[in-house]
Formats: C-alpha cells, structure tokens, sequence
C-alpha cells in the first residue's frame, strides 16, 4: 500500500498540487449530487439518476485505478494529467448534462461536449499508445512512427466514441416497455423542455441540428449527430497532433529535416 501511495504522489506521472485540488473540487462537486439525487430529489427516477451520478463519481478516479495495474503493464506509464481531461468531462456530462437537464434546455452543450470529447479522447489515445511505446522500449523494442502513433490515437478516439454511442443506443432498446434514456435525448422530455422554456419567456428548439421532427426517428438521429461530431473532433485532434506531436517533438523534426535533404 505505501508503494501505492508513493506512486500516486511521487512518480514520474504523478499529479502536481493544483491538480489534485481540481480533482478534489470535481470529485466533490459530484458526492453533493449524488447525495442531493438519492436523497433530496423526488423525481419519480431519482434512484437512477442518483446511480447514474455514482458512476460518473467512480471514473473520476480513472488515474488512481489505471496505477493499481502491474509494474511491467503500459498503464503504468500513462501520465496524470488525462484526469484533466476526463474530471470537467464528467462534470460537464453527469451534472450539467443530465442532471440539471441542460441536455435538453440547452441542446448545443450535447454538441460541443461530443466535439471536444473527441479531441480529448484522440489526446487520451495518444497517451496510451505512448505508453505502450515506452513500455516496449524497455524491453528493447524500437519506436515506432510518428505518424502511425498519432494515426492511432485519431482511430482510438474514432472507436471510442462510438462505442459509447452504441452502447446508449443499445441500453435504451432493452427494455421496450420501460425505455431509459441513455442516449438523454427523448422527444417527449424536448417538447417537455421546449414548453417550459415558453413559459418563462424564452425560445427553444427540438435538440438535433439535423432537422427531422419524427419521433419515433429522433433517437437515431441524435445517435448519428453524436457520432458526427465525435468523429470531427477526433479529426481535430489528429491535425493538432500532426502539427505538435508532444512526446515525440525531436522524432517529428528529424523526420522533417530527412525529407528536406532528399
């Protein structure tokens, strides 16, 4: 346990102060909501969005449980910094999105989250395949291609994404009789919203930038927009690493400079 501890705190990954103050304050944020949901909320699903709220609270110690892994595994090199990305991510998601319902009084968050989810999610992925790069290296294996490490982070955040929209997808045709709302996009929650938003003076639309105004369809396009926008955001991950490959800044200039003598 105490060389578990002195990982977190004083390895080459570790977090520096400001960072787990940001951490802390995510993490805390998200204990109120959970308490406030099981036990405050009255909505008929207070239950689940309370458990939903729990679990986004479990991933904002992705980092802590990737340290647990063994010494000779790749997730031991991954740095601590994509609980940067992952904690406002959740925040974002869990309390803003679903929580307080902005998913649907306020439809662009569902957009721009899937955007630069898919940025972060290239990022992430790129620290992953660094990380088994170095893994490898300490076992006498060689680099690999800037080009090729950087094409898989943009493929990681492509498959990531939309792993996600099918499980969403997928958890809300389970149950026929008593659909849930993963995908948090519902026709009848949107209209909900739209009415509610006219009575305190204010003007709304149906969520999907996509115009289509069958209900029955609407679950479909907004999984297809998700993925849209996760899949641009991916791309823009991909230039932005083409353009600053970070770990491998000296690889990526003497592969410039190579072309330039040819």
């Amino acid at each position: 346990m105490k060389s578990y501890f002195n990982r977190l705190l004083h390895s080459e990954n570790s977090p520096k102060k400001w960072e787990l103050a940001i951490w802390w304050a995510a993490r805390t944020v998200l204990i109120a909501t959970f308490v406030h949901a099981l036990f405050f909320n009255r909505n008929e699903d207070h239950t689940k969005m309370a458990l939903q709220v729990f679990g986004n609270l479990l991933g904002q110690f992705v980092w802590e449980i990737l340290m647990i892994s063994p010494k000779k595994s790749f997730l031991r090199h991954i740095p601590a910094y994509i609980q940067d990305i992952i904690a406002p991510a959740l925040i974002g998601g869990s309390l803003f999105g679903a929580y307080l319902n902005f998913y649907y009084s306020a439809p662009v968050l569902d957009i721009i989250m899937h955007a630069v989810g898919g940025v972060a999610c290239t990022l992430i992925g790129y620290e992953i395949i660094t990380a088994m790069e170095k893994r490898d290296i300490e076992r006498g294996d060689t680099r690999s291609s800037v080009s090729i490490i950087v094409f898989g982070a943009f493929c990681f955040s492509f498959v990531a994404g939309n792993i996600w929209e099918l499980f969403e997808f997928t958890a809300d045709q389970l149950n026929p009789s008593a659909p849930g709302d993963a995908q948090h996009w519902s026709y009848d929650l949107a209209v909900q919203a739209i009415e509610e938003a006219k009575k305190v003076g204010k003007t709304i639309d149906l969520p999907n930038f996509i115009p289509h105004r069958d209900p029955v369809r609407y679950g479909v396009i907004d999984t297809m927009e998700d993925m849209i926008c996760n899949t641009v955001g991916g791309f823009i991950g991909w230039v932005i690493l083409k353009i600053v490959p970070y770990h491998h800044r000296e690889e990526n200039k003497k592969v410039k400079e190579l072309t330039k003598v040819k």
